[in-house]
């Protein structure tokens, strides 16, 4: 388990399972238009490793998933209600995206907890319509051991020299072992 694969399993979690529908990207570019809405992006910034101790490569790592949502909606011919839309458009894609994401039994599987889950919105009519963004970052702890990580590059061992020390006075042994073919 890394980064990676806990990006592509909140992938999965969120494909088909929110009003995006199939419309969850990574990675891409993060510039999106309005024909693409609504649509979910997915990263993860942010990878921390916290030792578990110093002999064998073990760690309880954090990944921050970052999930922006977008959205667009205008206002209606009689009324200027655009923005009360968007927003409320956007807190059902929160409350869409948070179950899929926690619910999903192929993350929740592998990883040892949701370590927490920040979430904004933003609506902003700077545009023909008013375009919404959801920012969700949730910090995903799970396990990473010594199969996690590739094997040590060490040179071949081609031989040992073993000596045992002896009381003074008698010869020293000397066993060489060749380990070469």
């Amino acid at each position: 388990m890394n980064a990676a694969a806990v990006r592509m399993l909140v992938i999965s979690a969120l494909t088909d399972k929110t009003d995006a529908a199939d419309r969850v990207y990574s990675p891409r570019d993060w510039s999106t238009s309005e024909d693409m809405y609504p649509a979910i992006l997915v990263q993860t910034p942010i990878d921390v490793k916290n030792s578990l101790g110093r002999n064998a490569p073990q760690f309880n790592t954090v990944t921050t998933v970052r999930i922006t949502g977008r959205l667009q909606e205008l206002d209606e011919e009689q009324e200027d209600n655009g923005a009360v839309k968007a927003e409320i458009a956007l807190e059902q894609l929160r409350d869409q995206v948070e179950r899929a994401v926690i619910n999903s039994y192929d993350l929740t599987r592998q990883i040892q907890q949701f370590l927490q889950v920040r979430s904004t919105i933003d609506v902003n009519a700077a545009g023909e319509g008013h375009i919404a963004q959801l920012l969700m970052e949730l910090d995903i702890e799970y396990y990473q051991g010594p199969e996690d990580f590739y094997p040590i590059d060490a040179p071949p061992l081609d031989g040992i020299d073993i000596t045992i020390q002896m009381p003074d006075g008698t010869p020293e042994p000397l066993v060489s072992v060749n380990l070469s073919e």
